[in-house]
C-alpha cells in the first residue's frame, strides 16, 4: 500500500475511535442524567466564583430600566437564591434564569412547561438529554449574537488552498519517498501552526459562535418535542443547520479522548475557520431569529430547573395577584426557618431587639415578590400581591468599600428609591435602621420627612425597620407597627421566637448581649445605670 494510503487509514481509525469513544461517553452521561431527578442533583455544574452568569442580563439591561439593581441584589442575597435555584444543563438556562431572577420583563417561567417536565418522566428525561448534548460554554457570552455587536473580524479566500495542503501534498510522494514525508509534514506544520494561531486570536468569540450554532439546532430539537407548551416558532436558518454535526468541542470534557481526536484532525485542514466566518456571517443575518431560539432553550432549561427547585422546598404556593396578604411565609436560604403570617394595610414601621427577625421579615417579603415574579413561586402557604418593582436599602457595604461614608452611602441609597417611586407604576420599597449613620435628633426628623415622603406614594408599599421608638409617635397616623420580641430563659440567656405581632416593642436586648457574651462587669452596670438615668430625663 502506498504511504498516502497508509496516512488515509490511519486517520479514518483515529477517527473511528474517536466517534465510537463519544458514543461510550454519551451512553454513560444519559445513565447519569435519569438518576438527577430524584437525587435532586445536578449535572457537572461548575463550582467557584470566577463563574458569571450575568453577561445575557447585561445586554438586556442596557435598553431596560425595570429590573432588580445592584444594591437590592446584594441586599438579598440573591446570588445563593441563583445558586439554590441552578439546576440548569446550559449556559443559556443559567443565564436566562439569572435575567429572571433580576425580574427583566418577559423573561418568566412557563407554568405548563414547568408541570409538564415535573409530571411527565418521559419528556422529562428527553427534555434533560437534549439540555445535556448542548452542555455549558466556558465563556459564557454566547448571547452577544442576539444584539447588535461589532466585528473586525474578514474571511481570507486564500485559505482555503492552505487547508488543502496536507491533501496536496500527498501528490509530493510521486517525486520520492523522502521528499514526500518532508512535503507532508511542512504542510501539517503550516495548517497546523495556522489553526493555532487564529484559535489563540479568536479564542473567545471562536468559542461563542460554535456554541451558538448548537443553541439554534438544541432550540429546534426542543419544539419538535410533542407538548412543547411554547407558542414561539423562530424561522429556521437552514443554512446552518449541518454546522451542528461539526460543533465538536472538548469545553465540557477536557479528558474526553475522543473529542481531541476529532478537534486535531479539524485542526489539521482548518475546518474550525472556514465553519467560523460562514456561522457568524449567518448570526449576524439572523439576530431575531437567534435570539428566539436562545429564549426557547433559557425557557427549557429555567423551567426543568424551577420544577426541581420545588421539590426541595419543604412547601411552596403559586402567587395570585391581589392586595398584599401572605400565609405561612418563610425565608427560603435558612435552615430552620420560622413562618409568619401578614396582611399589609398601609405603610408599616417594624421594632424589636437586635437580632429579632425584623431584617430577615423584610427580607422574606421581599424575595418572595422577587420569586413570584421571577419563576412563579413562593415560600408560603398564600401569597397574593400586585406585580411591582422591588428597592432595598439595608446593607452598604458595597458602597463603603467604594470610598463613602455610610450616611453618604445611605443618601445615596434612598436617594434612588425617592426617584423610582416616580418613575415606576407600583413599587416595593424596604428599608433597614434608617439613617443610621448620622446622629439621634437628626436621624429622626429626616427619617420621618422621608417615610411620610414615600408612604405618601399611593403606589408604594413600604418596610421599614427602626430602633428609635420615637419614630412610632412621629408616624401613628400613617404607619401600621409590628414587633418581634424576646424573653430571657431559666438559663438567663436571651432567646428570639421570630414571630410578628402587631404594635410596638417595650423590650430591648443590647445591654443584656453584653452581659451574655461576657463584657467585663462594670461596663456591663455602667451602661445600665446610664440607661436609667437617661429614662428619668425622658419622662
Amino acid at each position: 500500500m502506498p504511504w498516502w494510503g497508509t496516512y488515509i487509514l490511519i486517520s479514518i481509525g483515529l477517527l473511528l475511535i474517536g466517534i465510537i469513544l463519544a458514543i461510550w461517553d454519551k451512553i454513560k452521561r444519559k445513565k447519569r442524567i435519569k438518576t438527577l431527578w430524584n437525587k435532586q442533583n445536578t449535572l457537572n455544574r461548575p463550582k467557584g466564583n470566577h463563574i458569571k452568569y450575568r453577561q445575557y442580563f447585561d445586554y438586556l439591561q442596557i435598553n431596560n430600566k425595570h429590573y432588580i439593581d445592584d444594591i437590592t441584589w446584594n441586599d438579598l442575597d440573591l446570588d445563593r437564591i441563583f445558586t439554590k435555584l441552578n439546576y440548569n444543563f446550559t449556559t443559556v438556562g443559567e443565564e436566562y434564569m439569572y435575567a429572571s431572577l433580576r425580574n427583566i420583563p418577559n423573561h418568566t417561567v412557563n407554568e405548563l412547561l414547568i408541570k409538564k417536565i415535573t409530571n411527565d418522566q418521559k419528556f422529562r428525561e428527553r427534555v434533560s438529554f437534549i439540555l445535556a448534548d448542548l452542555g455549558r460554554s466556558t465563556n459564557n457570552n454566547a448571547s452577544r449574537f442576539a444584539f447588535r455587536h461589532k466585528s473586525d473580524e474578514q474571511y481570507n479566500p486564500w485559505i482555503i488552498i492552505v487547508s488543502l495542503l496536507p491533501f496536496l501534498s500527498l501528490f509530493s510522494f510521486y517525486f520520492g519517498i523522502s521528499v514526500g514525508i518532508f512535503t507532508v509534514m511542512l504542510a501539517i506544520s503550516i495548517v497546523m501552526s495556522l489553526s493555532m494561531r487564529f484559535k489563540s486570536k479568536s479564542e473567545l468569540l471562536y468559542d461563542d459562535i460554535f456554541y451558538a450554532v448548537k443553541i439554534i439546532d438544541t432550540a429546534s430539537d426542543l419544539l419538535n418535542l410533542k407538548e412543547s407548551h411554547l407558542d414561539t416558532k423562530p424561522p429556521n436558518i437552514r443554512s446552518i443547520k449541518f454546522l451542528s454535526y461539526l460543533m465538536l468541542s472538548d469545553d465540557n470534557n477536557e479528558t474526553n479522548f475522543a473529542l481531541q481526536i476529532i478537534n486535531a484532525l479539524k485542526m489539521l485542514f482548518m475546518t474550525d475557520y472556514h465553519i467560523y466566518h460562514y456561522a457568524l456571517r449567518i448570526l449576524r443575518k439572523n439576530q431575531a431569529s437567534y435570539a428566539e431560539y436562545y429564549q426557547v432553550v433559557g425557557q427549557y432549561d429555567s423551567s426543568y430547573s424551577v420544577g426541581m427547585y420545588r421539590r426541595t422546598l419543604p412547601y411552596y404556593k403559586l402567587p395570585e395577584i391581589g392586595p398584599l396578604h401572605t400565609e405561612e411565609i418563610y425565608h427560603p436560604l435558612l435552615t430552620h426557618p420560622v413562618a409568619n403570617d401578614y396582611t399589609h394595610n398601609r405603610g408599616i414601621l417594624l421594632t424589636g431587639s437586635n437580632a429579632s427577625g425584623k431584617s430577615t421579615f423584610m427580607k422574606t417579603i421581599a424575595l418572595n415578590i422577587v420569586l413570584a415574579q421571577a419563576i412563579n413561586t413562593t415560600t408560603s402557604e398564600v401569597f397574593r400581591y400586585q406585580p411591582g418593582h422591588v428597592l432595598t436599602s439595608m446593607n452598604l457595604e458595597d458602597s463603603l468599600s467604594k470610598g463613602d461614608s455610610y450616611f453618604i452611602a445611605e443618601i445615596k441609597s434612598i436617594k434612588r428609591i425617592i426617584r423610582a417611586i416616580e418613575d415606576f407604576p407600583m413599587t416595593y420599597i424596604f428599608i433597614d435602621e434608617i439613617l443610621r449613620g448620622t446622629n439621634t435628633k437628626e436621624r429622626i426628623s429626616s427619617a420621618t420627612a422621608i417615610l411620610n415622603h414615600i408612604n405618601s406614594n399611593k403606589n408604594t408599599t413600604l418596610f421599614a425597620a427602626t430602633h428609635d421608638i420615637e419614630l412610632t409617635e412621629l408616624l401613628k397616623d400613617t404607619f401600621d407597627f409590628y414587633y418581634f420580641r424576646e424573653h430571657l430563659t431559666e438559663n438567663n440567656d436571651i432567646e428570639f421566637d421570630y414571630t410578628i405581632r402587631k404594635g410596638v416593642t417595650t423590650t430591648s436586648n443590647a445591654i443584656e448581649l453584653m452581659r451574655i457574651y461576657d463584657y467585663p462587669e462594670h461596663i456591663y452596670q455602667d451602661a445600665k445605670s446610664t440607661l436609667a438615668t437617661l429614662k428619668k430625663l425622658n419622662t
